[in-house]
Formats: C-alpha cells, structure tokens, sequence
C-alpha cells in the first residue's frame, strides 16, 4: 500500500537531529510522498532544500501560514508571490484562518487568506487549508 501525508513540517529546526531517519522511516512503512506546506519567508530555504534533496518524495507547496500573518503581512505576501512566480509549486499553503493563539491579526488573516486564494485560482493551483478556532461563515 502506497501512503501519502499531505501536510509535513518536516523542514522545521526541531527535526534537524533525525530528519533523514525519519523520512527514511516514512519510506518504509509506505509513506512515498511528502507534502510540504510553507510558512512564511523564513522556512523557504530548509523547505526547498529537503524538497531537493528527496525530489521524488517531498513536494513544496508556497504560501503564508495564518499564525505569520503580522504588520509585515504584505511584504510576506510578496514574497509569496515572487516565489509563485519563480518556480511551479504543487499547491498554495497553508493558507487560512487561526484565532487560537491570538486575535490581533484577524482582518489581516482574512485578507492574505484571500489573495492567496486568488492567486491559487489565477495560476489554477490547489489550495490546503489551515483552519483553527475561526469563524463559521467567515465572520
């Protein structure tokens, strides 16, 4: 049976130690592909890189995470769109809505979570959602 997680982080700095081990372990137990959401423009490059270094197993998706959405919300989007336009990507994510850890950025949130949309639709890419304590009806 071929699996696939859809949604790995696997780029992050907590798994530096034992990253290869455990994709290695994903391999074996059937895990034969591996999708890479972004989070903000601080995770480009180690997403990139795992994404070069196991090119038939991990896929790197380009977005804005809901959590990175501060003041510098737009220069984050921009650069979003600059890697958009560099290289393709399998999707735009994670994308969305999270109030569970804080509230300030709600209408940012809802505005990056938007445009991300539209680029998604322009470029006729799929989407993976993030949604945590938000809004029912996107109120």
């Amino acid at each position: 049976m071929t699996l696939i997680d859809t949604h790995t982080h696997l780029y992050l700095p907590q798994f530096d130690e034992d990253r290869n081990e455990m994709i290695h372990r994903a391999l074996d137990a059937g895990v034969m592909q591996m999708y890479l959401p972004n989070v903000d423009s601080e995770t480009i490059e180690s997403m990139l890189a795992l994404e070069a270094a196991y090119p038939e197993h991990c896929f790197a998706m380009m977005g804005l995470h809901p959590c990175s959405v501060k003041e510098n919300y737009k220069e984050e989007l921009e650069i979003v769109q600059s890697w958009l336009a560099k290289r393709p990507f399998v999707a735009i994510g994670e994308i969305g809505i999270d109030l569970y850890w804080d509230q300030t950025f709600v209408k940012e949130q809802k505005e990056a979570f938007l445009i991300q949309c539209e680029w998604a639709k322009k470029m006729d890419l799929p989407i993976v959602i993030h949604t945590r304590e938000a809004p029912a009806g996107g109120n």
